[in-house]
C-alpha cells in the first residue's frame, strides 16, 4: 500500500471515482443512492452511513485492509488514506468558469467517459464535438469539463462563441475569459504562452461552426501552449490536423416493447421524466405511462432539445394527446419541415419539435419570440420590453410563456435563446418585422449608453454581445453618427477590459462610414482610435490618425481639442526614441494648453519635456521642468500626469543618491499609479531601484527588487513595452539584482512574481515601499 497521506474522506472519495471514471451518478447508480447524494459526500458536505460506505466501497472495487480503512474513514471528518491511482488533482479548486446549468444533467453513460478519457490521452490536444443543433453537444462538454477539473490545474475556461461573427475576434475572446489582456502589438498567442506555460489548460470553445476559419489560429494556440488542451463543439468538423472528432450520438432510446421497469435505464427517458417533473413533480413512469413515453422518445430520435419541447407541451396536453398528435400520418413532422434536401433527419425533427411548441403559442407571444431573436446574447426585462414594443407586464407575461414552453432559459434574471432556436425564431420573422427588432435593438443599447455613460465595467460586460451587436447594426446601415456615439461610449471598456483590437477595428469602421458627421464627433473617434493603434505598438498608425484628427480639429475650429492629442503624439515620439520630434510635439501642446483656462492641461507636456531632459542627461533641465509641473498641477489632481511626474521625481532623486526623497516621490506617485497599469509598471522599476540604491544592498532588498520587475515585465504583456528612458535602468537593476542572489531563489523568485495580478503586485509593492 501507498504511504498513507492527510486527505479530506470527500477528496479521497472523489479521487478514487475518477481514477475508476465513473461519474457521480454513475457511483450512484452502483452503490444505490442519488448523484447528489455522491456530490455532497464529495464535497465533505455530509457522511455516508456505514451500510453507504459499505456498498461505496463495492462500487469503488475496494478490497481488504483498505477497505477496512475506507469503512473507519467515512465516519470520520479527517482521514489517513492511500493516494488514489490518479495523478494531477490540485490540493485547491481549479479555476474555471463553467456555466451552472439551472436544469438537471441527464448522464450520458457512455459519452462522458468516452470524451473524458480521449482529453486524458496525451496524443489528443483537440477534441471536437460534433453533431446537428440539440443532440446535447453544449451539456456534454460541460459535464465533461467538469469531471476533468482535478486534471486542468491551470483552469478550466468556457468560451461561447455563438456572439462572435469575425473568425479574428475568437482569441481575444478566449483571452477574456483566461484573463489574458492582449500584447501592445497585437500578438495574443505570445501573451497565452507566457501566462500558460507549463499551465495544464482546458479551454470548452462553444458553437465553433460559425467561426470556423478560427481553427487556425486554435491550433497556433495548441503549438505554443504544449500542456492546453482544447473541446470544442460544432455542427461540422473543423478540418486540422491534430484534430480528434466525437460524433455526439442522440441519447439512448427504449426498444419497442421496453417494459416499465427499464425505461429509465434509458438516457431519452430519464430527460422527459426530468423535465416532465418540473412542473409535474408527481410524474413517473408506470404501466400507464410507459408506452406513450416510450413512443415520444422514439419519436424525437433522442435529441435532446427535441425531448425537453415534447416534455414542456404537457403543461397544456396531456401525455395521451402529445402521444397522439404525434403519431398522426399528417401532422407537425411534415408541416414545419425545412425543404432543403441535404439537411440531416435528425435536424428536420429538430426544428419540427420547435414548430410544435412555436404553434402552441398564442400570436403575441409568437411575435414576441421572433423578436426576440435579436438578441445574441442573453437579456434583461427592460431589453426585452422595448424590442417587443409591449409594456413591462405584457412582456413578463409572455416571457413566463416561452420559459414554460421550454422556449427561453432562464438565467439569474435574465433570459436567453437557445442558438436553434433563436435560429427559427429568426426564420419565422418577415424583413420588415426583422427590421424593426433590429431598429429597437440598436436604438435600446444606444440609449443605455447615452444615459448611463458611467456605467461600471461589469454591467457593460453583462450586455457586451448585444453592444457589439447593435453597433454593428449600426455600421452594417451606414448610420454613422450612431456608431461614432456608441464608440466613443465604448471606448473606456476597450481599452480597460483588453478589447483593443476589437475596439480599434469598429472604430475605423465607424469612421470609414459615409455621410456628415459632427466635427467634435468625428474628432473624439479619431483621438480613440490612436490611443487604441498606440497602446498596440502600432505606432504609425498612431501618428497618421493623429494627424486626421488635427486635420479635423483645424477646419472644425476645434483649437483648443488639439493640446492633449498633441501631448499623445509627443509620448508617442518618445517611446520611438524620436525626441527631437517629441519635443516638437510637446511644445506646441503646451502652448496651446497655456492659453487654456485651465493651467493645470500644461502639467502633462511639461512632465514629459523634463523626462526629456532627463534621458538626453540634463538633470539640471529635467528637475526645473519636474518642479514647473509640480506647480502648475493642484495636489487634489489625480492621473495619469501626476502618475508620471512623482515617478520621474521619484528617478531624479535617486540619481542624487537621495533614498529617502524617492521614497516620498513614490508614495505621492501611488494613488494615481494603482489604477493604470503601465504607470504602475513604471513606479515598479522605481521602486526596485530605491531597494538597491546606495550600493549595499541586502539579499532581501535584492529579492524584492527582483520581484517588482518580474511583476513589471508580467503585467508588461497588457500593454507597450515601457519607454526607451527606462530600458537601460530596467537592464542595470535587473543585472545587479540577479548578481546577489543565488540559483535557483531567483529564478523560483522570478517565475512566481511574474505571474502576480495587479492586485498581488500592489499589495507587495505597497508593504515593500514602507520596509
Amino acid at each position: 500500500m501507498d504511504e498513507p497521506i492527510p486527505v479530506s474522506f470527500g477528496y479521497w472519495l472523489r479521487r478514487r471515482r475518477k481514477a475508476l471514471d465513473l461519474t457521480q451518478a454513475e457511483l450512484g447508480r452502483r452503490s444505490g443512492c442519488s448523484a447528489a447524494a455522491v456530490r455532497k459526500i464529495e464535497a465533505d458536505e455530509r457522511r455516508p452511513s456505514l451500510e453507504l460506505a459499505g456498498l461505496l466501497a463495492d462500487a469503488l472495487e475496494i478490497k481488504g485492509e483498505e477497505r477496512e480503512a475506507f469503512l473507519r474513514a467515512a465516519r470520520r471528518q479527517a482521514v489517513q488514506m492511500p493516494e488514489a491511482p490518479l495523478s494531477g488533482a490540485p490540493a485547491m479548486a481549479t479555476p474555471n468558469d463553467l456555466p451552472a446549468p439551472l436544469t438537471s444533467l441527464v448522464d450520458r453513460r457512455h459519452d462522458i467517459p468516452a470524451v473524458t478519457a480521449l482529453l486524458r490521452r496525451p496524443d489528443v490536444r483537440l477534441l471536437t464535438l460534433t453533431g446537428p443543433p440539440g443532440i446535447g453537444k453544449t451539456r456534454l462538454s460541460i459535464q465533461a469539463a467538469g469531471d476533468l477539473l482535478g486534471d486542468f490545474p491551470g483552469g478550466v475556461w468556457f468560451v461561447d462563441l455563438a456572439p462572435i461573427v469575425d473568425p479574428d475576434d475568437v482569441l481575444s475572446a478566449i483571452a477574456r475569459h483566461g484573463g489574458i489582456h492582449e500584447l501592445a502589438d497585437g500578438s495574443l498567442v505570445r501573451r497565452f504562452r507566457a501566462a500558460w506555460q507549463n499551465q495544464k489548460v482546458l479551454l470548452v470553445l462553444d458553437n465553433f461552426e460559425q467561426v470556423v476559419d478560427a481553427a487556425l489560429q486554435v491550433t497556433a494556440l495548441l503549438r505554443e501552449c504544449r500542456d492546453l488542451k482544447v473541446l470544442a463543439t460544432s455542427r461540422m468538423a473543423l478540418q486540422v490536423y491534430g484534430e480528434h472528432e466525437y460524433p455526439v450520438p442522440p441519447l439512448s432510446v427504449p426498444p419497442p416493447g421496453a417494459g416499465p421497469d427499464t425505461l429509465m435505464t434509458y438516457e431519452s427517458v430519464e430527460l422527459f421524466v426530468a423535465r416532465a417533473r418540473q412542473h409535474q413533480p408527481t410524474f413517473r413512469i408506470d404501466a400507464n405511462t410507459a408506452g406513450p413515453v416510450a413512443d415520444i422518445c422514439r419519436k424525437m430520435e433522442g435529441l435532446s432539445l427535441a425531448i425537453e419541447l415534447a416534455a414542456a407541451t404537457l403543461r397544456s396536453l396531456s401525455l395521451e394527446e402529445l402521444a397522439a398528435e404525434l403519431g398522426r400520418d399528417r401532422d407537425w413532422l411534415h408541416a414545419f419541415r425545412s425543404p432543403a434536401r441535404d439537411l440531416p433527419q435528425r435536424q428536420q425533427t429538430l426544428a419540427s419539435a420547435i414548430a410544435w411548441s412555436y404553434v402552441l403559442l398564442d400570436p403575441d407571444s409568437q411575435a414576441c419570440l421572433r423578436r426576440l431573436s435579436a438578441f445574441t446574447a442573453s437579456f434583461a426585462l427592460e431589453a426585452a420590453t422595448a424590442v417587443c414594443a409591449a409594456s413591462t407586464t405584457e412582456t413578463r407575461h409572455w416571457l413566463a410563456k416561452l420559459v414554460d414552453h421550454s422556449l427561453l432559459a432562464p438565467e439569474r434574471g435574465r433570459w436567453r435563446q437557445l442558438e436553434m432556436i433563436r435560429e427559427f425564431a429568426w426564420s419565422q420573422s418577415g424583413s420588415e418585422e426583422r427590421v424593426q427588432a433590429q431598429q429597437r435593438h440598436a436604438a435600446y443599447f444606444h440609449q443605455q449608453l447615452r444615459q448611463q455613460p458611467a456605467r461600471s465595467a461589469s454591467a457593460v460586460a453583462e450586455d457586451y454581445d448585444n453592444y457589439v451587436a447593435a453597433l454593428r447594426w449600426l455600421i452594417e446601415v451606414q448610420q454613422a453618427t450612431a456608431a461614432l456615439e456608441m464608440c466613443a461610449s465604448l471606448s473606456w471598456y476597450w481599452e480597460t477590459q483588453g478589447y483593443v483590437h476589437e475596439g480599434l477595428a469598429m472604430v475605423r469602421d465607424s469612421l470609414a462610414l459615409p455621410g456628415a458627421v459632427d466635427p467634435q464627433i468625428r474628432f473624439n473617434a479619431l483621438y480613440q482610435a490612436a490611443i487604441f493603434a498606440w497602446q498596440r505598438h502600432d505606432f504609425a498608425t498612431a501618428l497618421a490618425l493623429g494627424d486626421q484628427a488635427i486635420a479635423v480639429a483645424r477646419i472644425a475650429g476645434l483649437a483648443g481639442e488639439i493640446a492633449g492629442l498633441l501631448n499623445l503624439m509627443g509620448r508617442i515620439h518618445i517611446e520611438e526614441g524620436d525626441f527631437v520630434r517629441a519635443e516638437a510635439a510637446l511644445r506646441e501642446s503646451l502652448n496651446l494648453a497655456r492659453q487654456h483656462p485651465d493651467p493645470s492641461d500644461a502639467g502633462f507636456p511639461i512632465t514629459q519635456l523634463g523626462e526629456i531632459a532627463w534621458a538626453e542627461g540634463d538633470l539640471i533641465t529635467a528637475q526645473a521642468l519636474f518642479d514647473e509641473a509640480l506647480a502648475v498641477v493642484p495636489p487634489s489632481a489625480m492621473g495619469v500626469s501626476r502618475a508620471m511626474l512623482h515617478t520621474d521625481r521619484a528617478e531624479l532623486a535617486l540619481v542624487r543618491g537621495d533614498a529617502e526623497l524617492a521614497r516620498h516621490e513614490l508614495r505621492q506617485a501611488l494613488p494615481s499609479s494603482r489604477d493604470h497599469v503601465r504607470r504602475f509598471r513604471y513606479w515598479l522599476v522605481t521602486l526596485a531601484g530605491l531597494k538597491l540604491s546606495g550600493g549595499h544592498a541586502t539579499k532581501t532588498q535584492a529579492s524584492e527588487a527582483l520581484q517588482c520587475l518580474a511583476a513589471e515585465e508580467g503585467l508588461g504583456e497588457q500593454g507597450a513595452p515601457l519607454s526607451p528612458v527606462y530600458q537601460p535602468l530596467i537592464a542595470r537593476r535587473l543585472a545587479t539584482a540577479r548578481a546577489l542572489l543565488p540559483e535557483p531563489d531567483r529564478t523560483v523568485l522570478w517565475v512566481t512574481a511574474r505571474r502576480w495580478t495587479m492586485a498581488q503586485a500592489l499589495a507587495q509593492a505597497e508593504r515593500w515601499l514602507e520596509g
